[in-house]
């Protein structure tokens, strides 16, 4: 899909987004599918869901840490490519995860199995952090878990360290 330009817009809070015309919203959603990969200004590129929006349409929401690093305002132009997102997990798998899951044939054979949404939830996670050391530390944490019979992220991140 070619670049375009779109107006940032706000909810309530602090959730920015962008609302696709129509006719892309319904090409990327034919098939069933809800992921997406959207470019920003032709650098920053995320995974997200397309959201069909009652009364405003097809929206793409951008992450908070994103909107702050592009210092978004409501009512700004911004340059975006929306593309369906046919990535295997719909989400980038960060390697301190992958590696995690290639040393725990147990720990792997059962994130594989748990619903693609838990999946990028979990994968989520582990990305949040920036230190490669962090990030390590959460996949292990993330492995402990769903072993232990955690599988939802939001109690993943509640469960003892």
């Amino acid at each position: 899909m070619e670049n375009k330009l779109y107006t940032v817009e706000k909810e309530e809070g602090s959730r920015f987004f962008i609302v696709l015309d129509n006719a892309l919203g319904e090409s990327l959603t034919a098939n069933g599918n809800k992921r997406i990969v959207c470019t920003l200004n032709d650098t920053d590129s995320f995974h997200a869901a397309l959201t069909n929006k009652k009364g405003v349409g097809y929206c793409v929401y951008i992450r908070g840490a994103l909107g702050k690093e592009l210092k978004l305002q409501e009512g700004a132009e911004i340059r975006a490519r929306v593309v369906i997102d046919d990535s295997p997990n719909q989400f980038e798998m960060p390697e301190e995860l992958e590696e995690v899951l290639r040393s725990d044939a147990e720990a792997d054979e059962i994130f594989r199995s748990l619903t693609p949404g838990n999946q990028r939830g979990l994968i989520y996670l582990v990305t949040q952090v920036k230190s490669s050391d962090k990030r390590i530390e959460r996949a292990l944490h993330v492995a402990t878990c769903i072993k232990m019979g955690i599988k939802a992220p939001q109690l993943v991140m509640k469960s003892n360290r």
